[in-house]
């Protein structure tokens, strides 16, 4: 086992180098998860590991059990050696941030610190025995086997007494996992004493029995997820700790002097959500343990996503030099704007968008964080997509053809966004782990070779003549919940529209201010998301199935507190965007109809051509051919060019 002296290691973190991910040329690249399964496979040595990681700007991947079991054997070990020899790349430990495995390091949790589904009343004297027990419950309907990923586990559940007020009482408690339901006799039989936990007594009508709300497994060999239980208004323990207290702890020890994560320059958390999973088939998940599912509002407002905020906000507090990173790929994730640096969006625009539809929501999330992650602001796109099996009903990658990878792709340098990827092109002889061609300059393997950006992203729609004419939206009424303009009589005359809202809004009552608020933007049967906040800001929503005439813009903006829109502009073309760099320029056409660009005009004087690319991946686009005067990119599609 790697040890680190720590004399030593102060010494290491004051020198480390700026990493060249955040700060270096673009395109900013590293690898994914692969790091973390080879470094756990015992048949590859170190430097054959290395070798196939070292070759791009960084890596990121479990290093602990919370998910998968057996990733710390090897992973702490290959990860820190490798920081150490490579100072000026990013080292990343991937996290779960929803839930954790019960059976790793969960000694520090009480029992009320976890998520359970609201749960029903024991009507029988349940004995402190170990082994099997069957017990009667008022709803055996709450309680469900042949769940989880693989429709092969049964249900954790909480066994506890009631306090005077007939409410759930964890600190009196056990740990039982269901074995079997007997619905005709409403009884559950559960293995006794799990997790840590002994028996306890129970009396009939004094005591309760809830389902974990879990998520998982997310692998053969791995067990089903306990939820944290993020609620401000959740249980605390005998020490008066929240859950998000205790985690905090549990992560900032292992970054600190001497802990075992202490060279790995931060934490992304994997799945970190606004709101628990909803009510269905009869319950939900019970936030403020009062044996109701209330799908995490308490008073009024969403205490389980506030939690969350206040979590990363503890979180930063003791981590306040590390990378701190969370899923942000739509409007169902975290929301702690300026607190963490930045988001993964997994997948571009999100996970089920393989022909991307959401361009424009992807793009308004990944501006809105560059502008509003804490610096140093660092955001990346995850490249991947999943679409459930018919067959099995498991998650899969689609068949996606090279345009839409390198949309993807330019979808990043135009935001600022680093890319990973776990979709792999295929790899050259003697590789382990393709690299896209796009990343790496095609057959010259060179890193970073646009160079800095010569300016902003610029969308050729707006380059057009402007339609409305200083024209705003009107309020008009909504359903209660939310404030709604409308501005009608907008007629592109074809399918394109492109429009910008300016806009800004107060802060939701009873919300941290860092809460932004989500915004939709809707034209005829197309809707796409940004986030508002106090500081104005500017989206962009491209509607590329627009009524040639007589189209009615709709803006909503969640909640009812004050909203400013400044400017509404509207334009009928498509989102075509162009990013010049150092060394090259990259264009992206997001319309599912071709696009012809004006080099020539774009760029006068200028030489531009193609990338010489790997014949494994698609080198009738990266031919290494110069380009002329124009050049028109397919439907949904961009290219990477090369100044001569």
């Amino acid at each position: 086992m790697l040890r680190l002296s720590l004399f030593l290691l102060p010494a290491l973190l004051a020198a480390q180098p700026a990493l060249r991910v955040v700060q270096g040329d673009y395109p900013r690249a590293f690898f994914f998860r692969s790091s973390e399964g080879l470094a756990a496979n015992a048949k590859i040595s170190y430097e054959d590991w290395e070798k196939t990681f070292a070759r791009l700007m960084g890596i990121e991947g479990k290093v602990l059990d919370e998910e998968v079991p057996g990733r710390s054997a090897r992973n702490i070990e290959f990860f820190t050696r490798f920081k150490k020899q490579h100072p000026d790349q990013l080292v990343l430990l991937h996290f779960n941030g929803n839930a954790r495995d019960p059976r790793y390091q969960s000694g520090d949790f009480f029992a009320g610190h976890w998520l359970y589904h609201n749960g029903a009343r024991i009507l029988s004297d349940v004995p402190a025995a170990p082994g099997e027990t069957d017990i009667r419950v008022e709803d055996p309907r709450l309680f469900r086997v042949n769940i989880g990923r693989y429709k092969n586990a049964n249900e954790d559940i909480g066994l506890c007494e009631l306090d005077e007020q007939g409410k759930p009482d964890w600190r009196r408690s056990e740990q039982v996992r269901l074995v079997s339901v007997d619905a005709k006799n409403k009884t559950i039989r559960v293995a006794r004493a799990q997790y840590g936990t002994s028996p306890r007594a129970f009396k009939a009508g004094k005591a309760y029995a809830a389902a974990h709300v879990t998520e998982g497994p997310w692998g053969k060999n791995s067990h089903l997820l306990w939820h944290y239980n993020y609620c401000t208004a959740a249980p605390r323990d005998s020490k008066g700790r929240t859950c998000a207290d205790v985690l905090v702890e549990d992560i900032a020890r292992r970054f600190r002097r001497g802990g075992e994560l202490a060279l790995f320059d931060g934490i992304q958390f994997d799945v970190l959500k606004h709101r628990p999973p909803q009510v269905r088939q009869g319950r939900g998940p019970d936030t403020d343990a009062d044996g109701q599912p209330d799908g995490g509002v308490t008073g009024g407002v969403n205490a389980y996503g506030i939690g969350v905020v206040e979590f990363c906000r503890k979180l930063r507090a003791a981590m306040p030099d590390r990378y701190i990173l969370a899923d942000g790929m739509d409007a169902g994730n975290q929301r702690a704007f300026g607190i963490l640096n930045g988001i993964e969006s997994e997948g571009f625009p999100h996970l089920r968008d393989a022909e991307m539809k959401d361009w424009s929501g992807g793009l308004n999330r990944h501006f809105f964080w560059a502008r509003e992650g804490k610096a140093p602001v660092f955001n990346y796109i995850n490249h991947k997509f999943n679409e459930p099996d018919p067959a099995s009903g498991l998650p899969k990658p689609p068949e996606v053809p090279f345009s839409i990878h390198r949309l993807a792709f330019a979808a990043a340098v135009f935001t600022d966004a680093a890319v990973c990827y776990s979709f792999v092109p295929e790899p050259e002889p003697g590789e382990r782990i393709g690299v896209w061609d796009e990343l790496r300059k095609g057959t010259e393997w060179k890193t970073g070779w646009l160079g800095k950006p010569a300016g902003a992203p610029v969308r050729l729609a707006e380059r057009q003549p402007e339609l409305l004419k200083g024209r705003k939206p009107a309020p008009a009424p909504g359903d209660g919940g939310d404030t709604v303009f409308r501005l009608g009589g907008i007629s592109p005359g074809g399918p394109d529209v492109f429009v910008t809202v300016t806009a800004s809004a107060d802060p939701l009552k009873g919300y941290p201010q860092e809460v932004a608020r989500m915004m939709t933007v809707s034209l005829g049967n197309q809707q796409f998301m940004s986030w508002v906040n106090q500081r104005e800001f500017t989206a962009g929503f491209y509607f590329s199935e627009a009524p040639a005439t007589g189209a009615a813009l709709e803006i909503r903006v969640e909640g009812t507190e004050p909203v400013r829109i400044s400017r509404v502009a509207a334009y009928a073309h498509p989102d075509a965007i162009y990013r010049e760099f150092t060394n090259g320029v990259v264009l992206a056409n997001p319309s599912p109809r071709p696009y012809t660009f004006d080099l020539d005009h774009l760029f006068p004087g200028r030489r531009l051509q193609r990338l010489k690319g790997s014949s494994r991946q698609d080198p009738k686009t990266n031919n290494g051919a110069p380009v002329g005067p124009s050049v028109t990119l397919g439907p949904k599609d961009a290219l990477f060019l090369v100044k001569r």
